[in-house]
């Protein structure tokens, strides 16, 4: 049996008690170890180069979502920069992806101790249907969970 490649239409992120809602846009979901090279002597007295796996690189999530009167990621911010102990500001957070190409079947990811580093507000344009401004999210962990 073959299905349609994944279409996703909607993203949804939950990072309680902060914000829980659809986003417009979603970037940065990775996973990344730095490659070392590592120069080894060969019996022959050549040398190879290897690339062996270094450290976990944190990544750092975008994301794009219309401005609402929720202020949760403003308060986030706000005690991010007041707070002397990172542990007290951060959470876990899931994004979900749906899609109902293939009968509303669903891909979620996982972030762990996730912290907000950056907001951008919206563009002000009259012209403009909708407000959207951008979050910029770090976190030290992204699993991929299995659809269900």
């Amino acid at each position: 049996m073959t299905t349609d490649p994944f279409r996703t239409q909607t993203f949804y992120l939950e990072i309680e008690p902060h914000f829980s809602g659809a986003v417009l846009k979603v970037m940065g979901l990775g996973y990344e170890r730095e490659a070392k090279k590592v120069h080894q002597a060969i019996p022959s007295g050549m040398i190879m180069i290897n690339q062996l796996p270094g450290n976990y690189k944190p990544g750092v999530l975008t994301i794009h979502k219309a401005v609402t009167a929720n202020k949760g990621f403003w308060d986030w911010r706000k005690k991010v920069l007041e707070v002397t102990d990172m542990s007290e500001v951060r959470v876990n957070a899931t994004i979900t992806a749906y899609d109902y190409a293939n009968g509303g079947a669903k891909i979620k990811w996982n972030l762990l101790n996730v912290w907000p580093s950056r907001i951008k507000g919206p563009v002000l344009n009259i012209a403009a249907d909708i407000a959207i401004e951008e979050v910029d999210l770090c976190y030290e962990q992204l699993q991929q969970s299995e659809q269900e």
